[in-house]
């Protein structure tokens, strides 16, 4: 029998790229990919063309759902968790729901693969769980100050992860920076791909404040591969890793998509709540242990703009 891999989440921006490498990877071509998402945003782009050399199961349902959780664990021996409520890291939106999912659903996803037996998990968490507190260019020890209840929220279900691994599971939790680029089911939530997309309709890119401050990012084919990688390397198990290969300021950000859309302008305004917060990520240790990031800032926003370029403005810019 072909080996399951559980993905939740797996119809999702980094689960539809995650999802498809797998299937394109060797050392997983003998894998059954079971895909379980509850379709929220309804990208069904993420579950259409995907690549015929892989076998692939989909499953519809829900983090919250114990006994549906139970049902599609069966046969599992390694679980993805990369299903949440995805929130920029600024954002106050719904603070109770996005710890409902987030930080209860992951714990629900834990215990159900620790009653299944499952083997191995990993987990997407934020590079956003740093926070604030002082320091410029974060590693995986160093301490987390989360603010907002999208980061505060991915900190406790790290928590919940780490539990499970002293529990017997094996964990690796990927702090994945801001995910930008394209994908079968796109999201343009991230400030890149905000920014991307406002350059793309012919409305200006907004920079709060001076545009200084630094946003960790990774690419989306370098975060589905940093997850891959950290799945078949065993080194990285109850471990925490950062997978983020860039830490542009926001400056740095939209003039390079203004350096490939010269139309768009750059609009500064008065800083937001939270929209002050600058940090770095330090990805040494992912990069030690031998994986390779394999795209820029500008390969990644020159291949959003150009999904956008039949578009015209429809009364100039």
């Amino acid at each position: 029998m072909k080996e399951t891999i559980l993905v939740t989440g797996g119809a999702g921006y980094i689960g539809s790229c995650f999802v498809r490498s797998l299937a394109n990877s060797p050392e997983f071509a003998d894998y059954t990919i079971r895909i379980y998402d509850n379709l929220y945003r309804q990208r069904y782009a993420g579950l259409m063309d995907l690549p015929k050399n892989g076998k692939f199961e989909f499953v519809e349902g829900d983090i919250l759902d114990r006994l549906n959780l139970d049902r599609v664990m069966r046969g599992a021996k390694t679980v993805v968790h990369l299903a949440a409520v995805v929130r920029s890291p600024l954002s106050f939106e719904h603070p109770e729901w996005t710890e409902q999912v987030n930080h209860w659903g992951t714990a629900s996803v834990v215990e159900c693969a620790l009653r299944a037996g499952v083997s191995r998990f990993l987990f997407a968490s934020s590079a956003s769980v740093y926070g604030v507190s002082g320091l410029i260019t974060y590693k995986e020890g160093d301490p987390c100050q989360p603010v907002g209840p999208y980061p505060t929220s991915k900190l406790r279900a790290e928590e919940a992860v780490k539990q499970a691994s002293e529990r017997g599971l094996k964990t690796t939790t990927i702090r994945i920076g801001n995910v930008f680029g394209n994908a079968p089911a796109m999201r343009f939530d991230g400030f890149i791909s905000r920014s991307v997309y406002l350059a793309g309709v012919g409305r200006p890119i907004v920079v709060h404040g001076s545009g200084d401050q630094i946003r960790p990012a990774i690419h989306i084919e370098d975060a589905a591969g940093a997850i891959r990688f950290c799945l078949a390397h065993a080194e990285t198990e109850n471990d925490i890793i950062n997978a983020v290969s860039i830490n542009p300021t926001v400056n740095e950000i939209a003039t390079n998509i203004q350096g490939l859309a010269p139309t768009s302008k750059i609009r500064y305004t008065d800083q937001e709540l939270l929209t002050e917060v600058s940090f770095g990520v330090d990805s040494s240790k992912l990069l030690q242990l031998g994986f390779e990031p394999q795209y820029d800032l500008q390969q990644g926003v020159w291949e959003m703009l150009a999904r956008f370029q039949s578009l015209q403005p429809a009364f100039g810019r």
